[in-house]
């Protein structure tokens, strides 16, 4: 392990003073100098003084953290934690799904030598099953415990992150919905901003605008929430209509997934009454794409609503798109005037 590395694991397990870190090491002090302001620059860790004596300890961002995680566990379940983060490594074990030896070689473009030595390491360490020698065939080990904070790690760095809608008004906050692994990144780099967790309570104030955020277990992209959200009184009301003045539904993509869901009437119908209230958000040529795949069975629009009946306003529509329509238009109206 070189002496950055065991800077980091120890400051991981506690805070750790600069004499304590030269004197418990074993690395030249000068070297442990190094190590802790490399650290420090990189964003991994942070200084302090505490009666005469400087103290290195794990910064506070979402990376820092993380990876703090998969040190302490790397050192529990007896994991070398500098060789499992290096660059070879984590490209191997990115490929692990090719299996064969050769296939892994194709995919990273890596050496023999390199990609066995590093599979001979994971084997070890038990974050991988050998399936058979000859060719050497290998399957990631899912109940190992660093291979799932691992997959959280990488998986923060390659994903996209969650669906945010950014609302105006009297108190302006960004709506934000994502998975539970990058809901944990938003805490640590949102917490300054002022930050809310829905259906949790929990909320924090700060001095930017407000994140609201929502846990989901599945990455939903804003197409799927828009959908989700125009069946509902509050999402046709209210988000709906926010999602479509941030500009950012990709409109073929909607198109595509309401055919494959029966809503382009419903969908379609939606858009005709926003554009008709302010035309300057929705474009006539999107609406004539829903109307041309609309379906000639009838559609209901809100039943939930039934029960307010309607108020004469909606029977163009209702011809047009073949559907009951049980809308607020007030309410809509509202919605709209207020982005």
């Amino acid at each position: 392990m070189n002496a950055k590395s065991a800077v980091f694991a120890a400051v991981s397990i506690a805070p750790q003073s600069i004499r304590s870190l030269k004197n418990k090491l074993q690395y030249a002090p000068s070297t442990i100098y190094e190590a802790s302001e490399n650290l420090v620059q990189e964003g991994l860790a942070v200084t302090r003084r505490e009666l005469g004596k400087v103290i290195v300890d794990v910064a506070s961002t979402y990376r820092a953290r993380k990876l703090r995680e998969i040190y302490l566990k790397s050192l529990i379940h007896g994991v070398d934690p500098c060789e499992l983060m290096k660059k070879n490594t984590l490209l191997v074990r990115s490929k692990l799904e090719e299996k064969n030896i050769k296939n892994i070689m194709k995919a990273t473009a890596l050496s023999y030598h390199t990609v066995n030595a590093v599979l001979k390491a994971l084997a070890e360490w038990n974050m991988i099953n050998v399936i058979s020698r000859r060719p050497l065939t290998v399957e990631i080990n899912q109940t190992h415990p660093v291979n799932k904070l691992l997959d959280e790690y990488i998986g923060q760095k390659t994903e996209s992150k969650g669906t945010d809608v950014f609302y105006k008004g009297t108190i302006p906050f960004t709506r934000i919905i994502s998975t539970p692994s990058e809901v944990e990144r938003i805490l640590y780099e949102k917490i300054r901003e002022g930050i809310s967790i829905k259906n949790t309570g929990f909320l924090m104030r700060g001095k930017e605008d407000l994140n609201i955020v929502e846990s989901v277990e599945k990455k939903i992209n804003i197409e799927d929430f828009f959908l989700n959200g125009i069946t509902t009184t509050e999402g046709a009301e209210d988000f709906c209509i926010q999602v479509i003045a941030s500009k950012k539904l990709n409109y073929d993509k909607l198109l595509d997934k309401s055919k494959k869901k029966s809503m382009a009437n419903v969908v379609g119908c939606y858009l005709n009454i926003i554009r008709d209230i302010n035309p300057e958000i929705v474009d006539n040529k999107i609406i004539e794409k829903f109307f041309n795949i609309a379906s000639k069975k009838r559609k209901t629009f809100l039943k939930k609503e039934e029960k307010y009946g309607k108020e004469g306003w909606e029977d163009n529509y209702e011809k047009k798109w073949n559907v009951d329509l049980y809308l607020d238009i007030g309410a809509i109206k509202h919605g709209i005037r207020v982005i």
